[in-house]
């Protein structure tokens, strides 16, 4: 197998993801948010705490289902918001939440108080966006590295959530797929519309 450097695997992914029909995504979506919903008593997590996501956009496993549900189940919802010097902050999601597009990054995101880094240390589990992880928990992301960054920024906290990438089923690869640096954070687990896969010794 040859390993893709990041220009190519990104385009890759990026095109298969332009050639999915619309009704795929749709499908796409209604399964993701059940594998998530049907995933969250095994790990744990009950109504009232915190699950961190993200508002999807484009050709992305969208969220559009899976946020309304996690809030109608009774969780509290955070995403992020793009800050300078390619950092994430945080604010809460709701239902009819009032939504502003980025300076910085083409996303829209919740009118609200931005909360920092140490918020994640509420987070019960943490949904990363990506184009695709192998089966070494590498992930490919857009280019940007704002998820880079915090997954690093994390790892000074007392405690953090659980961490999952969202992708479709076709971006979980086989290790060596794609170049990895060392500055790339891996993931410690993912989830697809087919279901949850863990790369560390913690299973459910």
């Amino acid at each position: 197998m040859t390993t893709m450097d990041k220009e190519t695997a990104r385009n890759h992914f990026r095109s298969m993801r332009r050639d999915m029909t619309d009704a795929e995504r749709r499908e796409a979506a209604q399964q993701l948010c059940s594998v998530v919903m049907a995933g969250l008593e095994p790990l744990g997590l009950l109504p009232g705490q915190i699950v961190a996501a993200y508002l999807s956009t484009g050709p992305e496993p969208s969220t559009d289902l899976l946020l309304p549900a996690l809030e109608k189940a009774g969780y509290k919802i955070l995403v992020p918001v793009c800050e300078p010097g390619y950092q994430l902050s945080w604010t809460r999601w709701y239902d009819g939440v009032e939504l502003a597009r980025s300076p910085r990054a083409w996303v829209y995101e919740p009118v609200g108080e931005r909360l920092p880094l140490q918020v994640m240390t509420d987070v019960a589990l943490l949904l990363i966006p990506g184009l695709s992880v192998d089966t070494d928990g590498n992930r490919m992301g857009q280019g940007g590295g704002y998820y880079d960054r915090f997954l690093a920024a994390m790892d000074t906290l007392p405690s953090k959530p659980r961490q999952a990438g969202v992708f479709y089923a076709h971006e979980v690869v086989p290790s060596g797929t794609f170049e990895v640096t060392n500055l790339d954070a891996p993931l410690e687990g993912a989830v697809s519309p087919e279901g949850w896969t863990w790369f560390d010794s913690r299973t459910v």
